[in-house]
């Protein structure tokens, strides 16, 4: 027992023994230091890293490349460590030491990062700023600094703003190599945003800068991801994907195009069918040819670009025309017709209820339900008008003249009406007898409230500043005439689309019509890169010059071709989602746009009634001709008012 007693105790020593605490011995020699150091850094035990470096730099002798690593991890701990000033010390004595460092993203963001919570987030951006615009910095290094600016505008929602880094980053890049790596980093950056996001996004987006960078990575990410949400659009967006593949700006576009190889074939490719309903042998013959020979040459560009595309025309001035359109049971969508006796005929049939219609017609009843439009209302040529004289020659009062037919009433109650909505004055409003101009001389000096038509000194300047004559121009220029009679020239004359439809050069008297100002959809001066590429299309097969009619016809096909089909017009609230959804921008005429009940609007140019050809009105000039002839006047009637006392 006592044996067994000692041996117990012998056991229970060494237990004790062993649960005793250890004391550790530090080794506080320079390899001790770094060992420790270099532990805690392996560790990421940033607050002893943080410690032991300062000690190693202060009580040791180090070699040069020891220092630099001393002072590189200080700066990353003090950083991580949030102690900003430390970080900022020794990221100078780091560049000190290795002036390459300056050349490195890591270096840089340390201290971005240091800078934005030392001082503010203005000098944070300005920093990155300056970063990226630095030409003597490697791009690598430039394309981070963008990258973080562009995230933190993301971040803001300042859309714009991010792709202006992009795109000036992009502009001084002096080789391919270093567009290409733009393109890549910024593919890889929409890429990660999802379809949510991207949304958000292009609500800020210039659609119109499809083709540039780095809009062109944005909306092909954009429609990409839409495409893989719903397979269902790949008719709606195939062809302006494959627009961005094939003409967008790109240094390499190999693989953007084998990615539309790779949907084409899973997807198949879309086949768009569209019927145009178009006068082609009656009185109306000559508008029709145009529109087809607009149509026709839209459908060129589109099977040379791959999209495959049947367009079908029926004659509305054939016998049987209504017959044959109820017979084409495999359309959706329709353009015209383009007079108001067939769109009648066609309301007749019923056949607005099975086929949706796109219809060149200025005006419809129960527009957006009963059928749709795709042409200018009245409303349009109003508003341009309107929009030219009062916001940008700052005229505020005007006066209506209206020939007593419904064209022309009709007319003079939306001008009365826009007017209205922008604040503008009616000063006057008289009616003529279009069919008997013996009469418009009194009834324009009625108008003008002339006393005397012998004396100009008798009576008062009329109210108003601006005249619309919703007349024909054959019409008008017997009219404005009268106003010139009675010495009132430096009126400014406003016409409805038909002066613009009606106008041939050399046909004006100049004296009459240098301030007569009429709206119009196509401008033979735009450019616009798809006006532009309308007008060399017809001027490479030699045919007559492009016109309104024959733009219609090429806008409505591509139109008609990228907005793919529609749903039956039993659901018009549905086709009316999709027209007023619609993302086509790529207009050769006027852009034309839906509202959420389906009503169309065009936004028209405005132009001068030139003798030689209709120009873009010029505000400045209109206003100089406007000046010019008021203090002539006064001139002249101050020299009559002495004369008649000398008389006297």
């Amino acid at each position: 027992m006592k044996k067994t007693a000692i041996l117990i105790t012998g056991i229970l020593l060494l237990l004790l023994a062993g649960c005793a605490e250890k004391k550790v011995i530090l080794d506080h020699t320079k390899a001790g230091v770094q060992e420790r150091a270099a532990q805690a850094w392996r560790n990421e035990n940033y607050p002893l890293s943080q410690q032991l470096y300062p000690r190693l730099l202060n009580e040791f002798e180090l070699r040069q490349d020891q220092q630099l690593m001393a002072w590189q991890r200080l700066a990353v701990s003090s950083h991580r460590n949030q102690d900003y000033q430390t970080a900022l010390q020794a990221l100078d004595q780091w560049a000190d030491l290795n002036p390459r460092a300056l050349d490195q993203w890591k270096w840089h963001d340390i201290y971005a990062q240091a800078l934005r919570k030392t001082r503010d987030e203005q000098e944070y951006l300005h920093y990155l700023e300056e970063l990226y615009r630095n030409h003597d910095k490697p791009l690598d290094l430039r394309c981070e600094a963008a990258l973080n600016l562009i995230q933190h505008y993301f971040q803001g929602r300042e859309y714009h703003q991010a792709m202006a880094v992009l795109e000036d980053l992009y502009s001084v890049a002096e080789t391919d190599d270093e567009k290409l790596k733009l393109e890549n980093i910024s593919l890889e950056f929409f890429e990660n945003l999802d379809l949510q996001e991207l949304e958000q996004v292009r609500l800020d987006m210039d659609r119109e800068k499809q083709l540039l960078f780095p809009y062109n990575v944005f909306w092909w990410t954009f429609y990409l991801e839409k495409l893989k949400d719903d397979h269902s659009r790949w008719g709606e967006l195939r062809p302006e994907l494959f627009e961005i593949a094939e003409q967008s700006e790109l240094v390499h576009r190999d693989p953007w195009l084998g990615t539309m190889k790779q949907w084409k074939a899973e997807l198949g490719r879309p086949a768009s069918e569209i019927t145009l309903l178009l006068p082609l042998s009656g009185q109306y013959s000559s508008v029709g040819w145009k529109i087809l020979r607009g149509a026709g040459l839209a459908h060129f560009d589109m099977q040379m670009n791959g999209m495959d595309v049947r367009i079908k025309t029926i004659n509305t001035d054939e016998p049987k025309w209504l017959e044959r359109l109820g017979r084409m049971d495999t359309l959706s969508l329709v353009g015209g017709p383009l007079s108001r006796q067939n769109w009648e005929k066609i309301k007749e049939e019923e056949l607005n209820s099975e086929l949706v219609f796109l219809t060149f017609l200025p005006s419809l009843e129960q527009e957006g339900v009963q059928g749709w439009r795709f042409f200018p209302s009245p409303g349009d040529q109003v508003r341009a008008l309107l929009e030219k004289t009062i916001h940008a020659m700052g005229i505020t009062d005007f006066a209506v003249m209206y020939p007593e037919d419904d064209f022309g009433r009709t007319f003079s109650e939306t001008f009365m009406s826009e007017a209205q909505k922008q604040g503008a004055r009616i000063r006057g409003m008289q009616s003529y007898p279009p069919d008997d101009p013996a009469r418009w001389n009194q009834i324009v000096s009625s108008f003008l409230k002339t006393k005397s038509q012998q004396d100009p000194l008798v009576g008062s300047s009329p109210s108003f500043q601006a005249v619309f004559i919703p007349d024909t121009l054959s019409r008008a220029q017997g009219l404005i005439p009268q106003f010139f009679y009675f010495d009132q020239d430096h009126l400014v004359f406003l016409g409805p689309m038909i002066w613009y439809q009606a106008y041939k050069p050399d046909t004006l008297e100049q004296q009459f019509f240098s301030l007569a100002l009429a709206s119009g959809a196509w401008n033979s001066e735009s450019s616009n890169p798809r006006a532009m590429s309308l007008r060399q299309s017809l001027d490479r097969t030699a045919q007559e010059k492009t016109d309104f009619w024959v733009a219609l016809g090429y806008d409505f096909v591509r139109f008609a071709a990228r907005i793919g089909e529609l749903p039956s017009p039993e659901n018009p609230d549905e086709v009316n989602r999709i027209l007023a959804n619609n993302n086509f921008r790529d207009w050769s005429m006027a852009p034309v746009s839906w509202d959420e009940q389906g009503r169309a609007f065009q936004e028209l140019f405005v132009f001068q009634m030139d003798r030689e050809k209709l120009t873009p009105a010029d505000a400045e000039q209109l206003i100089h001709i406007v000046d010019f002839r008021k203090q002539r006047r006064a001139i002249w009637l101050e020299r009559l008012r002495e004369k008649k006392m000398q008389e006297q």
